[in-house]
C-alpha cells in the first residue's frame, strides 16, 4: 500500500482544531449543551458559527467546519441539486457492506 502523506480520522483529537480553524476564518463560535434524559443521561452540544451576515450550526466541530468549508466552495448555490442527489444515493447504495467484525457482506 502506498505511505500517506497525511492520515486524519474524526475522533476526539479533531475537535479543537477544527475549532481554532473556525475562529481563524474569522468566525465567532458559540458553544451551547443540552442535558438529555431520555434514553439515558447525556450532554449533547450545539457549535454555532457567526460572522457577519453568516451562520453556521452543527453537533461537533468537525461537522461545522465542514459546512463552512461547504459553503465556501459552493456559495449560494450549496444546496443538492437532483442530478448530484442521484448519484449521491447511487455511491451511497453501492457502497460496500460489512458486519460489525469487518467482514464485507455486500460489494457492488
Amino acid at each position: 500500500m502506498k505511505e500517506l502523506k497525511v492520515q486524519i480520522v474524526s475522533a476526539g483529537n479533531t475537535a479543537a482544531p477544527c475549532f481554532y480553524a473556525i475562529e481563524s476564518k474569522g468566525y465567532k463560535v458559540k458553544i451551547s449543551s443540552c442535558l438529555r434524559q431520555v434514553p439515558y443521561k447525556r450532554i449533547s452540544y450545539q457549535y454555532d458559527a457567526y460572522k457577519k451576515d453568516e451562520f453556521f450550526s452543527a453537533s461537533s466541530p468537525e461537522e461545522l467546519l465542514g459546512l463552512i468549508h461547504m459553503w465556501e466552495i459552493r456559495g449560494d448555490s450549496w444546496r443538492v441539486s437532483k442530478s448530484e442527489a442521484h448519484k449521491y444515493g447511487e455511491y451511497v447504495d453501492n457502497s460496500p457492506l460489512y458486519d460489525e467484525d469487518g467482514n464485507l457482506l455486500k460489494d457492488d
